[in-house]
């Protein structure tokens, strides 16, 4: 990963390279979600957008520091994800795979209908951040170290005892909280740990793509998150990390059939 941009075959190598870091980002916070504590969630493209807006909205029109916007994006990430936990981790899997759908469906919305902050439909630019990050070199190094902070940080509660708790909520949940698991304040610490980086990945995400509009967030792309986790295989971190890179790079490897 150190070298990939010296052996890179041209910058869109190294653009697909960065999607994947950033992507994983998030989709490292939604493992602890769907592959640890067996929550349905099908809606984190939701708090992707939030944390992009967010991030465009305080650069763009307010002149924050870019690094202080990326981390104002994760806290919002995080509320919005305690907004949405609270009421809907009390619903079992299906009903709560729904919810987070119609959170995403309705971020969408109200996304278009802000049209003075978000822009509408017409979007807003994606602020670059400051050298030595502004190159697509400088970005894929970004990309990279914060995606590997959001693993290190994965696999600490995936191997700690409250991961095992996790795990037990997802295999049999009466039975944890027989035993003293906290069921349901374990869920919503889980999922906003997810918010949180769900909207670094926001925030990384706009300045990846340069420019965001509410087409960009489509929930086809929710479902690739879910998708790369279940392909990777529950209750792993190397697993869902190899599926979001082989369906990131898959499309692009096999376009010219």
């Amino acid at each position: 990963a150190l070298t990939l941009p010296f052996w890179a075959g041209d910058q869109y190598q190294l653009h697909l390279a960065a999607l994947i870091a950033v992507y994983w980002v998030l989709i490292s916070g939604l493992n602890i979600v769907v592959g640890f504590t067996g929550q349905l969630s099908i809606g984190h493209v939701g708090l992707l957008s939030i944390g992009s807006y967010g991030f465009c909205i305080l650069v763009g029109k307010f002149g924050v520091d870019p690094y202080v916007a990326m981390a104002v994006a994760g806290a919002l990430g995080g509320v919005c994800g305690l907004a949405l936990g609270l009421p809907s981790l009390r619903l079992p899997g299906f009903y709560f795979a729904m919810a987070t759908m119609a959170f995403a469906l309705i971020v969408n919305e109200i996304i278009l209908a802000q049209v003075d902050l978000t822009g509408g439909g017409v979007g807003l630019v994606g602020p670059l951040f400051p050298e030595p990050f502004d190159s697509p070199v400088g970005f894929y190094y970004l990309a990279s170290i914060i995606a590997a902070i959001a693993t290190w940080l994965t696999w600490n509660i995936a191997r700690s005892m409250w991961g095992k708790g996790l795990i037990s909520i997802r295999d049999n949940p009466v039975t944890a909280q027989a035993v003293g698991v906290p069921v349901f304040r374990a869920k919503l610490v889980a999922f906003v740990f997810s918010g949180v980086l769900a909207g670094v990945s926001g925030a990384l995400f706009a300045s990846l793509q340069s420019y965001i509009t509410p087409e960009t967030f489509v929930f086809d792309l929710s479902m690739f998150f879910f998708v790369c986790i279940i392909i990777g295989g529950r209750g792993s971190i190397v697993g869902p990390f190899l599926g979001t890179v082989v369906l990131t790079a898959l499309p692009e490897m096999v376009a010219s059939l």
